[in-house]
């Protein structure tokens, strides 16, 4: 049942780490990881791909024709954008929507509970910006070659989000 909700949410969550660095491209366990499994977020307050926007998104979706890409929207994330692929290997939570038969699509990546100290050096070393726009706390990143568009992050709180498009920044749903 859970890899079906999976398959049709398009997305996938992992516990949250910090960024990958060059200094250590090989993966090892983080020295502060344990042994034991984490614990589960309550229903309440588990961010997942039907909750990390705002409703009006997904009224959006509907109407536009987007529906979650299957199976894994990691994979996808990771392959257009490198800042996004560090925050799904640090366990974000990757969410991806498509058109079928098109390439219109939105991009969601979002890391809760992190150490923005963590995450600001990464941002700056992928060429985000903060510009507060669309939205406080945006992070502006650099032009996609491909689409002409700039992805941003929003940092709100102790959650920092990836969009792969400004005009989605406004559809991020608030932090708990």
């Amino acid at each position: 049942m859970l890899i079906l909700a999976l398959a049709l949410t398009g997305c996938t969550a992992a516990p949250v780490a910090a960024p990958p660095t060059s200094e250590s491209p090989a993966a090892s366990p983080s020295p502060t990881a344990s042994a034991e499994p984490a614990s589960e977020p309550s229903a309440d307050s588990a961010v997942t791909c039907d909750t990390v926007l705002t409703p009006a998104a997904y009224t959006t979706f509907a109407s536009d024709g987007l529906t979650p890409n299957e199976p894994d929207a990691a994979s996808h994330v990771a392959t257009f954008y490198p800042l996004a692929a560090q925050m799904v290997e640090a366990g974000g939570l990757a969410c991806d929507w498509g058109r079928p038969q098109s390439d219109a699509g939105i991009m969601v990546v979002q890391l809760s509970d992190v150490d923005l100290g963590v995450w600001e050096p990464a941002l700056a070393d992928a060429g985000f910006v903060e510009t507060n726009d669309p939205v406080p706390g945006a992070y502006t990143g650099p032009v996609d070659p491909g689409t002409g568009i700039s992805p941003v992050v929003v940092v709100d709180g102790d959650s920092v989000t990836f969009v792969s498009a400004p005009t989605f920044a406004g559809w991020i749903a608030p932090s708990s």
